[in-house]
């Protein structure tokens, strides 16, 4: 073989190998993705360069808002939230009356968010929520219980539980957390390709979404 077709074969191989690993390059996710095709709903990440993300819903008047740190592996990015979640609500009071019953009373500056709450109380069988009114009060025909459970119907993904401060106590006084709206995300994984993340949606039911990179 000549010098000047070993050169040319040379060559061919640089530039196949060059092109071979820009393909093999991982491609990064950063950027701001759109919830595509749901219906007066809007949702998306915005995904940063310095590993944390930004995660927003909004879907009539309901606005939920999540944050956090991601990781790569491979084709998929997985999203989390740091520290503890929510508490959710906040026990203020917890004391015995003379009552036969159990009453709960949620207190709340932003009136409109009081008619969203229910609770139940927990003895070792589940029974159903039963919404709480919305003056704030409910009174349950019960004080055999070992828990309180809250359940803000605005956020259907967790329950929150209490135990009473002393056993006989039947009345119970709680204040809404301030971050209850918050979506805390637990190694909720995409598959994404450069322009797409496909995925569950954390508030959706459904098996995959796809959300679009802003161009």
């Amino acid at each position: 073989m000549s010098n000047l077709n070993k050169m040319k074969y040379l060559s061919v191989f640089l530039l196949t190998l060059f092109y071979s690993n820009m393909n093999s390059q991982p491609t990064s996710p950063v950027g701001i993705y759109y919830l595509e095709s749901v219906m007066e709903t809007a949702s998306g990440f915005k995904v940063d360069a310095d590993s944390t993300f930004e995660f927003f819903f909004s879907q009539g008047a309901l606005d939920r808002t999540g944050k956090g740190t991601w990781t790569v592996n491979g084709n998929q990015i997985t999203f989390n939230t740091p520290g503890k979640s929510s508490p959710g609500y906040i026990l203020k009071k917890s004391e015995k009356t003379n009552s036969k019953k159990t009453v709960i009373v949620i207190n709340e500056s932003n009136t409109m968010l009081l008619s969203f709450n229910y609770a139940r109380l927990y003895d070792g069988k589940d029974s159903e929520f039963m919404k709480i009114g919305s003056d704030g009060v409910i009174e349950i025909e019960s004080t055999k219980f070992t828990k309180i459970e809250l359940f803000f119907e605005l956020c259907p993904e967790r329950t929150y539980a209490f135990e009473p401060l002393h056993p006989d106590d039947n009345y119970f006084e709680f204040t809404i957390d301030p971050t209850i709206m918050n979506f805390y995300f637990t190694n909720v994984t995409y598959k994404f390709d450069g322009k797409t993340l496909k995925g569950i949606h954390p508030l959706l039911k459904g098996d995959e979404f796809i959300f679009s990179k802003e161009n």
